[in-house]
């Protein structure tokens, strides 16, 4: 049986699980602070902006921190995720994406010894730089790595393997916040973060290299042991797509080597390279800047289409509903998130990724209206349905689908430096929509939501336009149909040629 259409291996599924407590990790430090946040900023018994210490230590018991300073600390997690998708690129292709995961697993370390240890609002800020540079790089890195050991057949559920972590972080940390809601509690939570990465640690050895990797890298001999170890079926043929795809990459290098940008090492013995695009040759190459512009486009909706401004928004509905009970309300919503993602993950192969899009963002348009009517007329009842169905609409499609769409529509040598602009923008928007949300909310009132409905009506208009369709297709086939399978980079880049 051709092993492009046998059954899935479980070490595959393995593999990914693995790979995926990098976002398990993310989730965790997106919401760790969440529930016990008051005693971060309040020490209790006090009035506020007034610090009391631990018995027999010298760690103050709370950081107090008005509603601007608490803002942009905890808005740090979103700049270091952006240097963490900056960085992912040159480290994923130098130490390959098993190897520069284990690297920055590091980040997630000191991330937590800073926050848990924090004694002023600036280490505090610096602890989450760091957790969100980890989460930032392995938002980039766990979904190539996804991409390119699973097989086509299932790699469209198995890359949304890694937002639903995300959403399953989410959830078990608010869980263990609503029994750490206390002034010790939250140095707790933050070091609970870890966890994650400690087991992420101790099994990434166990884990394949990236063949695709392994190829560009002249490595082909370990490239083809290591796709015995991950498919069924007989290789043959897969293994020849993919070597057919990378074989001319030999003289895109001696191009690139000519243009005097590329910073890795010569390897001339075989038709491989280890070579990747830079930033600006990636956007030099029309079919592949119309492409970039797209997952752009993509990952900036993820953000501006109003996801966390309702998160955020959804404390004061709640409690103007549920009262006391309302952080437990807060936990239902996080639940309802992971259970749409894992129905996404159902429905990613059978629907595909361009249908799966467009009803998001169409349904997370309805709901944003109906919200706007809801907190127009004070319809409590509305409005928590509209916050329930509008994360729904989000997490089955807008939530799932950038992630692993971007590591799908390239070739193996623009893959890195493509999804680092993407998670670049991604991280950028999700940092304007936290920074800004307030000042829109003071002008805009109950009307603030016909922005998102606005935004994700074109969304909607541009996923229809065009998004490609990529279920169940091999990443050479997408080349073929995308246009970038034949192209011949001297075209761009041999100074000689010109």
């Amino acid at each position: 049986m051709d092993s492009r259409t046998a059954p899935l291996r479980p070490f595959v599924l393995f593999c990914v699980v693995i790979a995926s407590l990098g976002a398990l990790n993310n989730g965790f430090n997106t919401s760790a602070l969440n529930i016990p946040g008051d005693y971060v900023k309040q020490c209790p018994g006090v009035p506020s902006g007034v610090i009391t210490y631990y018995p027999n230590s010298s760690l103050p018991q709370c950081i107090p921190m008005d509603p601007w300073i608490w803002g942009v600390a905890t808005g740090m997690f979103a700049v270091g995720g952006l240097l963490g998708a900056i960085l992912s690129a040159p480290l994923a292709r130098k130490f390959g994406r098993r190897d520069s995961m284990m690297l920055m697993n590091v980040t997630f370390f000191i991330g937590a010894v800073l926050l848990s240890t924090s004694t002023t609002s600036a280490q505090f800020a610096i602890g989450r730089i760091f957790v969100g540079m980890g989460a930032g790089f392995m938002t980039v890195v766990v979904s190539l790595y996804i991409a390119e050991v699973s097989p086509p057949k299932y790699r469209g559920a198995l890359g949304s393997v890694l937002q639903l972590f995300v959403t399953f972080g989410i959830l078990i940390i608010e869980c263990i916040g609503l029994g750490l809601s206390s002034s010790i509690g939250w140095r707790v939570v933050c070091v609970m973060t870890v966890a994650p990465a400690i087991i992420q640690m101790v099994c990434l050895p166990f884990l394949p290299r990236s063949p695709r990797w392994l190829v560009t890298n002249n490595r082909v001999d370990e490239a083809r042991s290591e796709m015995l170890r991950l498919r069924n079926g007989n290789i043959d043929e897969e293994y020849n797509d993919m070597l057919a795809t990378l074989i001319q990459d030999y003289d895109e290098k001696n191009v690139l080597e000519k243009d005097s940008v590329t910073d890795v090492p010569h390897n001339n013995n075989n038709n491989t390279t280890d070579t990747n695009l830079s930033i600006l040759q990636l956007l030099s190459i029309p079919v592949l800047l119309r492409l970039t512009l797209k997952m752009m486009v993509v990952h900036a909706a993820g953000q501006l289409t109003g996801i966390n401004a309702i998160m955020y928004y959804s404390t004061s509905i709640f409690q103007n509903s549920f009262g006391d009970n309302a952080r437990y309300v807060t936990v239902g919503v996080a639940a309802l998130n992971v259970a749409l993602t894992i129905l996404a993950l159902g429905l990613i192969d059978r629907l595909g990724r361009k249908i799966l899009l467009f009803i998001s963002a169409v349904g997370m348009c309805l709901f944003s209206v109906l919200m706007t009517i809801g907190l127009k007329y004070e319809i409590s009842p509305l409005q928590v349905i509209c916050v329930m169905m509008f994360v729904a609409a989000y997490a089955i499609g807008l939530g799932v689908i950038p992630f692993v769409i971007t590591a799908e529509v390239y070739p193996t040598y623009a893959v890195g430096t493509a999804s680092s602009i993407a998670l670049v923008i991604n991280w950028l928007c999700n940092f304007i929509i936290g920074l800004i949300f307030p000042t829109l909310q003071t002008a805009c009132g109950p009307y603030v939501f016909l922005i998102f409905a606005g935004i994700t009506f074109v969304v909607a208009i541009f996923v229809f336009a065009f998004v490609p369709e990529t279920k169940q297709k091999s990443i050479d086939q997408l080349g073929h149909e995308l246009g970038w399978a034949d192209l011949d980079l001297s075209t761009y880049f041999d100074k000689n040629k010109q």
